[in-house]
């Protein structure tokens, strides 16, 4: 690129090159000129011998002259490779110690405010999608080997490195493991299978670190061929820049050993045109013929050919070829040899025009021009500093105030370019700094101000109520079922519900008033100064109408509700962390009352949240240490009072509160995500028991086992199942699954295919509170179910209330038409049993037979139970 190209608003009539080049120019023309004089005066005898020594030296010179040029640039192409693999390093430690920064700011925010799983989670999905430059990723394995992250393959999350990968994969990321076990942090290299390169591995560097809360490794990773390459296309863009003497042919070629050509005549093709069948004028294929030369020769060679000039006149040349065989290139540069006579007609030419020139007159002229170079210089040389001068302050000042130079302080246009482009500069860093800053304060998905900014101007609220009478509120905003929309209609919808949500939470706030987006589901309005308490709970209605009108989302009309908590300063809490931990305390209320509402913090909730907390700890804990239980209720035949199976509920046994009733826990672990553990425990316990009480002589026929909404939706209960059956050698039969009507409604397409999956496994299934929900008729006949299982409170009011036995006597009806058995539970007395079976109900379940019984008692209950056909006829 030329120094002197045009930049908007920058003169050019003062340029630094001519005022310099110019007197100097001057300058050494006319010492030549006098030097020769008097050097040609006295050496004009030795001319003609001079001139024959000259021709011979000249040659040779031109030789050493390109062979120091070529292995000049050859040393610069291998510093470069070799400066590859350090600058690759560098660049992987930067990109680990940005990912580190990022995990460790979300760990240190959330620890004490969410579960490990929760805060895994956050920061996992904060790498997910960060993209490096050629395609690079982030990846996280234990230091046992288990893959956290690995974008390329979402399939190997979870799973070994030595189950997921092939033998020498799963050696690298254990040694990663073992790395980071003994040093923390460092590079590791090693070969590896790479994207469109079947059957091929490459050398590849990572750089790893060891993320100590959770035991991870984080690293990432790039090629070295890939860093080379680019290396390598750099270098020689800058070789096509390189020129040496004052030769039209001082330049550098750069082909590769095909022929493909990089560098040529100040230009750069990118190997992108192959010249290998190129001839000059005799015949001779040049590059074939330097390409071996280079390869025969590890020291260089000359080779001379007929080229074409600039000119278009073909002349011999002569040059000097050197291969480098690590890139498979070889690098040249040549002269012309009708150069060599003609600097020697030349330089014949000019010593005897300097002979004519007089002594005297020579020295006149030196004198004279030496007094003319030294005042230009001076007056060059004053200038010069001034602008240098101003420059450097001018650079000096706008590095720290980020403000433009003055263009019209600097005068020579050189100077004035380079302002210019400090000023284009100038701006690019303001632009990117106010975007990092907006991009650092904000929400991406709805650009509103984020955690962060929220806190900071809430804290902004505080400090200018402080010497008023003005209070501040904090409402925290949460969607109600916002899971269930993200898990029914995906990912994308639910992102495109909060967006909507945001636009119409800040439609419905006054101006003085902020919307913030704290993550997920979660929204926060900061209020402006507010007079009195009831004033947060006018905002609270006008947010909460703002959700009374459904979404259009993907062509579906949602109907979004949600709930909302609400602090105040100064009396519930005197800094941003208090009043959004007590605002949210609040908004847990707000749902626990029915949601769609407000409720403003009181201190008892502060309690309730730490009940809360503390009891999902505990439940953390039990699943860990495996202490619960299971305690089983007999399942009768109506008909001939036989105990045909039993339904397995489970029950904690706390080291030191004693027996926990499923519903002092059960609720907490739904909503903390622990249900769906429990429940595989549940289910393998009770499959084992089931095997063994076979084993023993049992005759029980089935034991039922109920699967969790979680359970269902994470598509691996099949699996689930299927290996549960396979340990205890449980036979498929006798296991029931209950699954609660309300769970298969909230998505009956995609449950078919999993129940049908289920029911190929041989178990049977059952809906369980039948008639509590809103099953679609259509939808049930294509459940491939066994059992309708009729609620208790239908059951419990069946002497009372015509309602309930209509509803009983309809389900009952409805199971006969279907084929299926129906099975009633909740059954505490004789007259339940008469109605039930006046109506042919198969099957009943109640503390009238028996309650719940640890497993031993249960077992002394089967062997002591007899047919009840007497008495049962009797209530009948």
């Amino acid at each position: 690129m030329s120094s002197n190209k045009a930049i908007p608003g920058v003169s050019t009539k003062n340029s630094v090159i001519q005022s310099l080049l110019l007197p100097v120019g001057a300058i050494f023309f006319i010492s030549v000129l006098v030097v020769g004089y008097l050097w040609t005066s006295s050496e004009f005898r030795k001319l003609d011998e001079e001139n024959q020594r000259y021709e011979l030296e000249y040659l040779e010179n031109q030789k050493v002259v390109l062979r120091a040029e070529v292995q000049r640039v050859k040393s610069l192409l291998l510093r470069e490779k070799a400066n590859a693999e350090s600058q690759l390093k560098s660049s992987l430690k930067e990109r680990i110690d940005d990912a580190y920064l990022i995990a460790s700011s979300i760990y240190e925010r959330s620890k004490n405010r969410y579960s490990d799983d929760v805060i895994q989670h956050m920061i996992i999905a904060a790498l997910q999608d960060m993209r490096l430059k050629d395609d690079g990723y982030y990846f996280i394995t234990t230091l046992d080997g288990e893959m956290k992250l690995y974008p390329p393959d979402d399939s190997v999350i979870g799973r070994s490195a030595r189950d997921a990968f092939n033998a020498n994969g799963g050696d690298v990321v254990f040694r990663m493991g073992e790395l980071a076990k003994q040093q923390k942090e460092g590079f590791i290299s090693y070969p590896w299978a790479r994207a469109g390169y079947v059957g091929e591995e490459h050398r590849k560097f990572s750089y790893i670190k060891r993320f100590k809360p959770y035991d991870w490794v984080i690293g990432t990773g790039a090629y070295l061929d890939n860093f080379e390459e680019e290396i390598k296309h750099q270098i020689f863009r800058k070789v096509s820049e390189i020129s040496y003497g004052t030769r039209e042919e001082g330049y550098f070629f750069i082909n590769s050993y095909d022929g493909d050509l990089f560098v040529t005549n100040g230009q750069y093709f990118a190997g992108k045109k192959n010249i290998w069948d190129v001839e000059d004028a005799r015949g001779q294929k040049v590059v074939q013929a330097n390409a071996a030369l280079a390869k025969e020769n590890p020291e260089g060679g000359f080779s001379t050919y007929f080229w074409k000039k600039n000119t278009d006149e073909v002349a011999e040349k002569i040059s000097y070829v050197l291969g480098m065989d690590e890139w498979g290139i070889f690098i040249g540069s040549g002269a012309y040899l009708d150069t060599v006579r003609n600097e020697l007609k030349r330089r014949e030419s000019l010593l005897a025009e300097q002979v004519k020139v007089r002594i005297y007159s020579a020295a006149s002229v030196l004198g004279i021009a030496l007094l003319v170079v030294l005042a230009a210089m001076w007056l060059i040389g004053h200038r010069l500093a001034r602008n240098i001068r101003l420059i450097q302050c001018s650079f000096e000042h706008s590095a720290t105030s980020r403000q433009h130079i003055d263009i019209e302080d600097v005068y020579f246009d050189e100077f004035r370019s380079l302002a210019a482009s400090a000023n284009d500069m100038i701006d690019g860093l303001n632009q990117q700094a106010e975007e990092l800053r907006h991009r650092v304060l904000h929400d991406q998905l709805t650009s509103l101000p984020n955690r962060l900014q929220g806190a900071s101007h809430l804290n902004q609220m505080i400090e200018r109520s402080i010497n008023t009478q003005a209070v501040v509120a904090l409402l925290f905003i949460d969607l109600d079922n916002f899971k269930e929309i993200n898990d029914t209609l995906g990912h994308s919808a639910g992102d495109e519900l909060l967006q909507k949500v945001s636009l119409r939470l800040q439609r419905v706030v006054r101006e003085e008033d902020i919307v913030a987006r704290l993550g997920g589901d979660e929204f926060t309005v900061i209020t402006g100064l507010l007079n009195e308490r009831a004033d947060a709970a006018v905002i609270a209605d006008k947010l909460l109408s703002a959700f009374q009108k459904p979404f259009s989302i993907e062509s579906t009309e949602l109907h979004v509700t949600a709930s909302i908590g609400i602090s105040m300063f100064p009396d519930d809490g005197l800094d941003a962390e208090i009043l959004l931990r007590n605002a949210d305390s609040a908004m847990y209320e707000a749902k626990r009352d029915g949601r769609n509402g407000f409720r403003f913090y009181t201190p008892d909730m502060t309690v309730e949240v730490r009940q809360r907390v503390m009891m999902m700890d505990e439940l953390r804990e039990a699943i860990e240490k495996q202490q619960f239980l299971l305690h089983f209720q007999p399942q009768v035949c109506l008909t001939t009072g036989e105990v045909i199976g039993a339904e397995a509920l489970v029950r904690w046994m706390h080291p030191e509160k004693g027996l926990i009733p499923p519903n002092d826990f059960i609720p907490y672990a739904e909503s903390s995500g622990q249900i769906a553990q429990i429940g595989e425990w549940v289910l393998m316990e009770a499959c084992t028991k089931m095997s063994e009480w076979r084993a023993q002589g049992y005759n029980l026929r089935k034991v039922a086992v109920n699967i969790s909404n979680q359970q269902l939706r994470r598509k691996s209960l099949v699996m689930l199942v299927k290996q549960a059956l396979a340990d205890t050698k449980c036979q498929p039969e006798t296991l029931e699954l209950e699954i609660t009507e309300s769970t298969l409604m909230q998505n009956p397409e995609d449950m078919v295919e999993e129940l049908v999956q289920l029911k190929a496994l041989g178990v049977s299934l059952a809906i369980d509170d039948f008639g509590t929900g809103y099953s679609s008729l259509s939808y049930l006949k294509q459940l491939p179910i066994n059992k309708l299982k009729i609620d208790r409170s239908f059951v419990r009011d069946l002497d009372v209330d015509e309602n309930d036995r209509a509803i009983t006597r309809a389900i009952i009806a409805l199971g006969k038409s279907l084929n299926l058995t129906v099975i009633a539970e909740g059954v505490e007395y004789a007259s339940q049993v008469s109605f039930l079976a006046s109506e042919q109900c198969e099957q009943i379940q109640g503390y009238l037979y028996s309650k719940p019984l640890p497993e031993e008692a249960f077992l002394a209950y089967l062997k002591e139970h007899k047919s009840r056909r007497e008495e049962m006829a009797e209530w009948i």
